[in-house]
């Protein structure tokens, strides 16, 4: 399986209660790219960030985790920036300086081919990315070309801050989920959307009618919850020393991929999405609960290795 993740890469800065600051690379996207990479997937990650001393911190980070750079990534623009102030929850508010524009697709799946050497099994897109004019519109583009021949996920993950009105990035969810399969939301991000408390069990069915085939809705301390259009699985959060949730759905998120992947329902086999099995889907859910909980036990977003999963769903009681 070959997956290819589009959207931003940039440095979080992370702020303390304490005080304290880190720099970080991040951007919801590029954190999937390294996630699957972590978990041993080949990953091509189309992005964009400057040829500068940040620019040269995201590429080596980047690279060194085992994902392949789209060619044209690289810009004279500076690159992105996200402010992470975390609160002694461990929960971060974010101020954001991004310049979103990225690569446009090549005129065929053949010539994609020729540029990176595989027609990608599935793709993932999400956060500012997806809604932030005018990378969003190219992303779409992407979309359009690749939508028939790869699975694609998608991540609201919305930041208001920077995207302005919910209903702007309401208007683009309803452009781009006809050509999603996977979504993941939190009731966070769709409560910002919608302005009053969610029940998950109808934002997913939301999702699903406009379609979807396989939902998750993450609710904080409270868990995960699993859809397809036939079944669903609640799953509880795993209980660990909280660090800060930085990058946490985007763990989960790669968590989700490779895990569907593993059962074969991505790409050619979709199909096979919309008739997973209970224990099947309570597997996948708990493969990507622990990748997640395995996040926020640490700083930043430091996605996990297969192994690491592997060595707490072992000893967890999920």
């Amino acid at each position: 399986m070959s997956c290819l993740v589009i959207g931003e890469s940039l440095i979080d800065v992370v702020k303390r209660a304490d005080g304290t600051a880190s720099r970080h690379p991040g951007g919801s996207p590029m954190n999937v790219a390294v996630g699957l990479a972590r978990l041993g997937r080949r990953v091509h990650l189309l992005t964009r960030f400057g040829d500068d001393a940040d620019g040269s911190q995201l590429r080596e980070y980047i690279e060194s985790a085992g994902v392949s750079l789209y060619p044209g990534t690289v810009d004279s623009d500076a690159t992105s920036i996200a402010i992470a102030s975390i609160n002694e929850a461990g929960s971060p508010a974010y101020h954001f300086d991004v310049n979103s524009a990225y690569v446009e697709p090549p005129a065929s799946v053949d010539q994609l081919v020729d540029i990176i050497g595989e027609l990608p099994t599935h793709v993932h897109i999400g956060s500012i990315g997806a809604h932030l004019r005018p990378g969003s519109h190219t992303v779409r583009r992407w979309l359009e070309l690749l939508h028939e021949h790869a699975t694609i996920s998608y991540d609201p993950n919305v930041r208001l801050s920077i995207l302005g009105s919910a209903q702007s990035v309401i208007d683009d969810m309803t452009q781009i989920l006809p050509f999603v399969d996977i979504v993941k939301a939190s009731t966070e991000d769709l409560e910002e959307l919608t302005g009053h408390p969610v029940d998950p069990d109808a934002a997913a069915h939301e999702f699903l009618a406009a379609g979807a085939t396989f939902v998750a809705i993450s609710m904080g301390s409270r868990g995960v919850k699993f859809f397809t259009p036939t079944e669903s699985v609640a799953l509880p959060a795993l209980q660990v020393k909280v660090v800060d949730s930085v990058g946490a759905g985007d763990a989960m998120m790669s968590a989700l991929i490779d895990s569907l992947a593993r059962i074969s329902v991505l790409g050619d086999e979709r199909a096979g999405l919309a008739s997973i099995s209970p224990s099947l889907l309570t597997s996948v859910g708990k493969f990507a609960v622990t990748a997640a909980a395995i996040t926020v036990s640490r700083s930043g977003a430091n996605p996990p290795t297969r192994d690491e999963v592997n060595e707490l769903l072992a000893s967890a009681q999920l």
